[in-house]
């Protein structure tokens, strides 16, 4: 005995000392930057690339077919004309996201009720049946004239029972989980919204995105029409003897390259529609017909201060408030891992019966007897429970916890960090847009004066095809700059409500 009890103490101490190790070797490591554990190029410089997943279970995944599910749950009309709040609310019930981030909102407020069951006593039923054969030396009685033999019991037993267990102190560890799973919740919920957020802006911007395409294709086809006219008045001059053939050779020449280009035109436009399309979570082939955006107005400037939009945005992104709420329930789960290695005290109660059959025999007389009444029994009591070893996990998963605890400040940092420059680009890109679209205004008016003098002139002959030629190459391109100023200033619009955290719902984009 003594020998089992200094072997199991050898065997004790070694893994507490292969624990420590394992945790100072863990605790001491340089990062792997500097370490030169990680794979390196030829240069020197480490490599971070990492391997494809071949996994047998990546084989084994389902592939959704095309169309989804979810666009069975969307009616579209196609008679009807879709305007971008319309869209954007198609979008929130078809995208999967949403309904992913609803889901995982779901889970996590469900883990709150998780850890809150653990205040409540714990009720079970539990069984134990068994068969045993138990046998025992029995002495001689010289006085009776009986000598030495053997008493032996054999039989089986069958004991149910309710038990019921309360934990009534431990230290602040379900305080804590309490905690974790609270931030995580809140943490979920302001994900959903992030998550929509991020639909209707991505909604939005290849809204913007079709509506300049469109107003491209119908320049392009404007260009078609005026190359086309432009070709009949040299025809026209030139059976009057008033032009010759190579200006008509050159208007046919500007006609072809207008339907080239009214080609090319169309071709983005239908590259537009589909990721519309995808963006709203729908077939690219889906009948739909989308609004115009020609009636909406710009604002002529940016309603508020770069440093005051800054200071009020940060507060109400939704990435900001879960990487915080990430941080406080990791500063709680190391509390948590604290209280596992402190006593816990449970109040025990438990009741039942033992059925059951033995059968005696003793070697020392020839017959056998048998015990078959049934017992009851009932215990209450209180258990202290105190954690001694366990081979260097509550220290390992101490020092987990606080790395991860410091990496998710770190990742709220560079979180905020990089939201403040969201926001100053998307600020800049707004202010560069409305100053770009209100010089596109004059642009096009000279352009259209210019063209419209220079047509004139030509079909009175007095300038030539070159000039009308360089001067409609001249209104198209102010077109096409006016068209794409006017749907990018509404694209940095949607960016700066989306960096800023205003953009919460499908009518904020008719307010924009």
């Amino acid at each position: 005995m003594r020998f089992e009890l200094n072997r199991i103490a050898i065997v004790a101490t070694c893994s507490l000392i292969a624990g420590c190790m394992y945790l100072n070797v863990l605790m001491a490591s340089p990062d792997p930057w500097t370490s030169g554990s990680k794979a390196r190029t030829e240069t020197g410089a480490a490599d971070f690339s990492v391997l494809a997943d071949q996994s047998p279970q990546a084989d084994t995944l389902p592939v959704p077919s095309w169309p989804r599910p979810a666009e069975s749950a969307v009616a579209i009309d196609p008679e009807r004309t879709y305007a971008l709040p319309e869209l954007i609310d198609i979008a929130q019930r078809t995208r999967p996201a949403t309904r992913a981030a609803w889901l995982r909102a779901r889970e996590a407020a469900l883990a709150v009720d998780v850890v809150e069951a653990t205040y409540l006593p714990q009720l079970s039923a539990n069984v134990l049946a068994g068969a045993g054969r138990i046998s025992q030396f029995a002495s001689e009685i010289p006085e009776l004239g009986i000598g030495a033999g053997s008493l032996t019991a054999t039989g089986y037993q069958v004991v149910p029972s309710l038990a019921v267990e309360w934990l009534l102190f431990d230290f602040g560890m379900r305080d804590a989980a309490r905690e974790v799973a609270e931030q995580t919740a809140t943490a979920g919920d302001v994900a959903f919204n992030g998550v929509h957020q991020r639909v209707i802006f991505e909604v939005s911007e290849a809204y913007f995105e079709l509506t300049e395409a469109r107003a491209e294709t119908r320049i392009a086809r404007e260009r078609l029409e005026d190359s086309r006219t432009l070709r009949s008045v040299a025809e026209g001059r030139l059976e009057e003897g008033l032009a010759i053939r190579v200006e008509v050779a050159q208007a046919r020449q500007i006609e072809a390259r207008a339907q080239f280009e009214l080609t090319l035109a169309e071709r983005r436009d239908e590259s537009a529609r589909a990721a519309l399309m995808h963006a709203m979570g729908l077939s690219p082939t889906t009948a739909i017909q989308v609004a115009d955006l020609s009636d909406r107005r710009l604002p002529e400037r940016v309603p508020m201060p770069l440093e005051e939009l800054i200071e009020v945005s940060l507060a109400q992104r939704p990435d900001i408030q879960v990487a915080l709420s990430r941080a406080r329930a990791a500063r709680s789960e190391v509390e948590l891992v604290a209280a596992e290695s402190k006593p816990k005290i449970a109040a025990v109660a438990e009741a039942g019966r033992v059925l059951g059959r033995f059968s005696l025999q003793d070697s020392r007389f020839g017959g056998r007897a048998s015990m078959n009444r049934p017992l009851d029994e009932a215990v209450v009591g209180i258990v202290f429970k105190m954690p001694l070893f366990d081979g260097g996990r509550r220290q390992a998963r101490r020092a987990q916890a606080r790395l991860h605890a410091q990496a998710a400040e770190q990742d709220l940092l560079e979180i905020r960090d990089a939201a403040a420059r969201e926001i100053v680009h998307a600020y800049n890109l707004l202010h560069t847009s409305l100053a770009a679209y209100t010089a596109a205004g004059p642009l096009l008016e000279a352009g259209e004066e210019t063209y419209e003098t220079a047509l004139g002139l030509y079909e009175n002959g007095l300038a030539t095809l070159a000039e009308v030629s360089v001067s409609k190459i001249a209104l198209n391109d102010a077109r096409v700059l006016h068209a794409q100023a006017f749907a990018d200033a509404f694209a940095a619009a949607t960016a700066l409500a989306f960096a800023t955290g205003r953009l919460t719902n499908r009518n904020v984009m008719s307010e924009l």
